[in-house]
């Protein structure tokens, strides 16, 4: 299965929440959003063959499971009520989140409410970019630090609220 293919369905009345999990050199996607209250199914598609990937651990219920490689897995998880369940390799180097929430992608949170202070220092790095431009006619070096600090500004931004690639796990 081509990490593409990763599908997240969610489960009604007839059934449980279905998401995929593709294991290859780490979980994808490493955080998944669930519907609070309905059963979840997890099915691992371990498609590497690393000694880390062959278990999956899971913190709440506390439930480990094994992988067979190139394989599927499926894990299901009782409904639970709106919280945040960890899942780890057996050696804790590939790590993953389920958020449950009431309504997934509803709410916001701070990842929804990031987006204003982002354009905000958009907005403050182009009126720097004026405001060099009318006073002084800025050289290349000028208009070169101008863009890093826009770049770090964002960066920093960004990486604070959760939104930069990557951040995934590191808090």
């Amino acid at each position: 299965m081509a990490l593409s293919a990763v599908q997240r369905r969610l489960g009604g009345d007839d059934g449980p929440q279905i998401i995929d999990i593709v294991v290859a050199n780490g979980y994808h996607p490493s955080v998944v959003e669930a519907r609070a209250g309905v059963p979840l199914r997890l099915v691992f598609h371990r498609l590497d063959a690393h000694e880390c990937s062959d278990r999956v651990v899971f913190s709440e219920p506390r439930l480990i499971r094994h992988l067979a490689p190139g394989a599927d897995t499926v894990v299901d998880l009782p409904a639970a009520g709106p919280g945040e369940v960890r899942f780890t390799c057996g050696m804790g180097r590939y790590r993953g989140r389920i958020e449950r929430r009431d309504e997934p992608g509803h709410g916001g949170g701070a990842r929804r409410g990031a987006w204003p202070w982002v354009l905000v220092a958009i907005v403050l790095a182009a009126l720097l970019v004026l405001l060099a431009i009318v006073n002084d006619a800025p050289s290349v070096a000028t208009w070169l630090a101008i863009t890093a600090t826009s770049l770090a500004v964002a960066a920093i931004l960004l990486r604070a609220l959760d939104l930069l690639p990557g951040a995934n796990g590191r808090r």
